[in-house]
């Protein structure tokens, strides 16, 4: 009982300190060399949270938030910012998490205004909410702790190479609600980049080296946490140069070096890909370009798009020659303004995992962009012709988009749309054909406003069984002066890789063989609304609920998320009384456990100032 009389006694004077307390508003000056600015806020209330995965808790809390800012001699020789926070979450601040957070983030720049500029980052945050990602519904939560770092530097000294390096590495362990078992993900990265103009030749050259190391969460039925390792290397060389003609020269070289290893696979791939080409414009409605390329290892480079979304490894590339080879030329008219027409003819080779390809293209397209109807159109269309030498085959393929946007009497309208079939991407074997759609309107009612969206879009990589992705969003919101209130749907299923952040969706054109894939289903709906009835009294209340499954193979997850958040805020003068409510709901049948539900709230006051 004493202890608890002494919290109060000591909640009830740091009330009467947020309260009465006063400000200095003058800027600081420490020495004759150094400006420093302060501001936050600080806060003091009562705080409880509950859980199905632990005792509860509950009592008096205090927090806040800074930001110390300033110069040393002057801005553009050294300038930095820090902004540590303390007991922050959803429910007594903006700080996106269902539990209290607390770090800090600071960053300064060195020399800015001279030769020799750098800059440094730092962060490290503990207990904070994050998200597992899901294409096209809302994500799982996270929580966890994590910490960055980085420094870079630059040369820039007349009549020399322009260079420029630096450092950066990160970590984050966190664990998945309602998923047992923490992960991990680890970075590094390092880099060096040079520029130097010579006899007008723009020469380039760059090493960039990172590596990591990743644990992933255990979301699907009964596998075991994924851990993968990956290292980088990234070589570069580049050369251009303004020709007669108002034209441009260049070649460009990459040289990928990639190491990977996750449970059950290894695999080490290096590819070289040189580019190169040249546009010429010799009137000013004609503009030419031909250019030209060779990658000495294809299935390499495919398997570096891959490992490099963070995925887990696709299968192992065999050590066979591997090839891709390309030559292409263009032209573009200007016919009228806003009326632009293409012509391309390209052709192209390619050895994948013991099979060649060899394709022959020829594409025309059309541009036009223009006032229209009392709108704006914009709009495109492209059709292809591909034969195939070895397959004794051919192709029709086609794309085009339009874009329209005006008014029509009360009504604000935008819609867009884009439709593809049989559109050639990273392997010629291998097509994508779909569709994207999205259209949005508003309108005055009385003293309200009406908005409402549809979105949606689907893919499918054609001569396979490979399955597609589709996604579908709908939003409607109404809004005045101090109301508003809105309300989503969402649907999305497909193919995804799994990755440190989520699942994403597979990068076009990568054939089927190489992808180690994860089925997906779900849908999510959510409703929102926000008030201001009073000056100086905020409300916003959100609930979001989805239902997901995953598989792969036989092995299925039924997945659920429900999260709900209030937040009430009253302002006088320099103090804020705040109230606030989570409840997250989250659960994964792949792992065996009840879901766990969390739940927290607090009620407090708190004062925002500015010390110097």
């Amino acid at each position: 009982m004493a202890c608890w009389t002494r919290i109060r006694i000591l909640g009830l004077a740091l009330a009467g300190v947020l309260w009465c307390g006063t400000s200095l508003r003058a800027q600081i000056q420490a020495g004759s060399e150094t400006q420093l600015n302060l501001n936050g806020s600080v806060s003091a209330g009562y705080s409880g949270d509950t859980s199905n995965q632990g005792p509860d808790s509950h009592g008096f809390n205090y927090g806040g938030t800074g930001n110390l800012n300033g110069y040393f001699h002057s801005p553009q020789f050294l300038s930095f910012d820090v902004a540590p926070f303390f007991n922050q979450s959803r429910n007594n601040s903006n700080f996106q998490s269902i539990m209290d957070s607390s770090g800090v983030t600071a960053s300064a720049s060195v020399l800015g205004g001279s030769q020799f500029p750098g800059y440094f980052n730092f962060s490290k945050i503990y207990n904070n909410e994050s998200t597992y990602s899901l294409p096209g519904v809302g994500n799982f939560a996270t929580n966890g702790n994590s910490q960055t770092f980085g420094v870079g530097w630059a040369v820039n000294l007349k009549n020399y190479p322009i260079l420029s390096f630096g450092y950066q590495q990160g970590s984050s362990d966190y664990s998945l609600y309602g998923s047992p078992g923490d992960s991990t993900d680890d970075f590094h990265t390092v880099f060096g980049n040079a520029s130097y103009l010579w006899h007008n030749f723009q020469l380039t050259g760059g090493i960039r080296y990172s590596n990591s190391s990743s644990l992933f969460p255990q979301i699907l039925a009964g596998e075991p946490a994924d851990r993968a390792n990956s290292d980088t290397t990234t070589y570069t060389l580049g050369m251009s140069r303004g020709i007669p003609l108002d034209g441009t020269t260049w070649a460009n070289f990459t040289r990928n070096s990639t190491d990977y290893n996750s449970t059950g696979l290894s695999s080490s791939q290096t590819s070289d890909i040189l580019t190169g080409g040249v546009t010429l414009r010799p009137t000013a409605k004609l503009t030419t370009q031909f250019t030209a390329d060779y990658n000495d290892n294809l299935a390499g480079s495919i398997f570096q798009t891959v490992t490099g979304t963070g995925a887990v490894a696709p299968i192992a590339i065999a050590s066979a020659p591997s090839y891709s080879w390309g030559v292409l030329g263009s032209a573009q008219y200007s016919i009228i303004p806003g009326l632009f027409a293409t012509g391309t003819v390209s052709h192209r080779q390619q050895l994948f995992l013991g099979q060649s390809y060899d394709s022959t293209a020829l594409s025309g397209s059309m541009n036009y962009g223009h006032n229209l109807l009392g709108g704006q159109l914009s709009s495109t269309a492209t059709v292809s012709y591909s034969s195939y030498a070895n397959h004794n085959g051919s192709m029709l393929g086609f794309l085009a988009s339009v874009i329209y946007i005006r008014r029509f009497g009360a009504w604000g309208v935008s819609t867009s749309f884009g439709y593809s079939q049989n559109v050639e991407n990273i392997l010629i074997a291998y097509t994508t054909s779909g569709y994207t759609y999205s259209g949005s309107l508003n309108r005055r009612v009385g003293r309200l406003t009406l908005t409402g969206g549809a979105n949606g879009s689907k893919s499918v990589l054609t001569g396979t069984n490979f399955p597609s992705y589709f996604t579908q969003g709908y939003t409607l919101g109404l809004s005045g002066r101090w109301l508003g209130v809105g309300a989503g749907y969402s649907k999305s299923d497909g193919t995804g890789l799994l990755t440190p952040g989520g699942i994403v969706t597979p990068p076009p054109g990568v054939p089927p063989p190489v992808l180690t894939t994860v089925l997906y289903g779900a849908t999510s709906y959510s409703a929102s609304v926000g008030s201001t009835p009073v000056p100086g009294l905020t409300f916003n209340g959100t609930y979001l609920h989805s239902q997901s499954n995953t598989a792969n193979g036989s092995l299925v997850s039924n997945n659920t998320t429900e999260q709900a958040y209030a937040y009430l805020t009253y302002r006088f003068r320099k103090v804020y009384f705040n109230a606030g409510y989570s409840r997250l709901l989250q659960g994964f049948t792949a792992a065996g456990t009840i879901p766990t539900s969390v739940s927290s709230y607090y009620f407090g006051v708190s004062r925002w100032f500015k010390a110097f």
